[in-house]
């Protein structure tokens, strides 16, 4: 499988500086073009969540990966919205540590990442349709196991509705299941 790694290969790409959100992250941080932040989990729940809600109501016909770190967390109510855009997708990869079975849907595909692999310390959502192109990604600056609450874990990263860096990413997690399924290394 390919060493790759969306925060090493998009961060820098995205303008801006870094800021740090705390609390509610404002509707103007979430319509900005891109964003460069450090936060920690439930900031980028929502972020999520507001993205994938987009995508269900918009039905757009995406190819949508996403990076959980490890599989786990990818826990029923998440899961359950991942198989509704699915329903419309055109596909839907879902990446991470294979630390637990999932339930299969026939337009969802598991992507099992070795534990040393650069995308397990990272948490990202990419949707990528003709009619809509946005990405979250966020690099865990701490890992699994630090905090007594995981919540606080944190995280730094971009949000963007680039076209240009969102089909980047695209392109590096399409290279990666490719990889995956043929079993090549580089």
């Amino acid at each position: 499988m390919i060493n790759a790694s969306l925060y090493r290969d998009i961060f820098d790409q995205s303008v801006g500086e870094v800021q740090e959100i705390a609390g509610m992250i404002s509707r103007a941080q979430l319509d900005t073009a891109s964003l460069k932040y450090e936060t920690q989990v439930p900031q980028l729940e929502y972020m999520c969540l507001i993205m994938e809600n987009m995508v269900i109501t918009k039905k757009p016909k995406a190819v949508i990966y996403a990076g959980f770190q490890k599989l786990s967390r990818a826990v029923a109510p998440v899961l359950e919205r991942f198989f509704t855009m699915a329903e419309t997708a055109e596909k839907v990869y879902i990446f991470g540590v294979p630390d637990q079975e999932r339930p299969a849907h026939p337009n969802v595909e598991y992507i099992h990442l070795p534990e040393d692999h650069p995308l397990v310390r990272e948490w990202f959502l990419v949707v990528q349709a003709p009619t809509m192109k946005m990405m979250m990604t966020a690099y865990d600056l701490e890992g699994f196991g630090v905090h007594a609450v995981e919540e606080n874990r944190k995280f730094r990263g971009v949000k963007s509705n680039s076209p240009k860096l969102v089909d980047q990413a695209a392109q590096l997690l399409a290279n990666v299941v490719d990889s995956a399924k043929t079993g090549n290394r580089a």
